[in-house]
């Protein structure tokens, strides 16, 4: 007994359920990539907000978060008409609170983001700052705010509270 090849009709009908599975599958990665974008933006501001309060705490001084509508320029510079997904940076805020001044030492810089991702406040419209105490402060004074990331439908909360410690929270945009 010998081994029997495949018929061309076979093999057509193969492709065809392969291509059904694939125009059926590709949807779902989309979702898949939207929930890594904003898990990983959300990391992002997660992670420079406990450097900032680490920092604030371990050298005694104040240590700001703000944004920034150009990265990289040359001297830094916080902007207050930028957008959060524009980029911002993190500096030891030794003058003028939530202004980059001659002897701040820059920290952290996170260059914008894509174009599918919206960063919203609350409380935090230009920049957030860490006291010696570990306590946050916005512009306004306030100590507490949300920071809100939407990619699609998808929106995750970063909820710091008025001790400056921070927790997330799902919701949709």
């Amino acid at each position: 007994m010998g081994w029997r090849g495949f018929t061309l009709v076979e093999l057509l009908v193969v492709l065809a359920i392969g291509a059904i599975l694939l125009t059926i599958a590709i949807p779902g990665y989309a979702f898949l990539v939207s929930g890594s974008r904003l898990a990983v933006v959300t990391n992002d501001l997660v992670t420079v907000l406990h450097l900032a309060r680490s920092e604030a705490i371990k050298r005694g001084i104040r240590v700001t978060v703000c944004k920034t509508s150009n990265a990289m320029a040359v001297p830094p510079a916080c902007d207050t008409t930028a957008n959060w997904q524009q980029g911002w940076l993190v500096f030891v805020d030794g003058g003028t609170p939530g202004v980059i001044d001659s002897g701040d030492a820059l920290l952290r810089v996170q260059d914008s983001l894509s174009a599918a991702v919206a960063v919203t406040t609350s409380n935090y419209s230009s920049y957030v700052s860490y006291l010696p105490s570990g306590r946050s402060q916005g512009p306004n004074g306030l100590a507490n705010g949300t920071i809100r990331v939407c990619v699609d439908s998808n929106r995750r909360d970063i909820i710091i509270n008025n001790t400056g410690r921070i927790r997330l929270a799902t919701h949709t945009c």
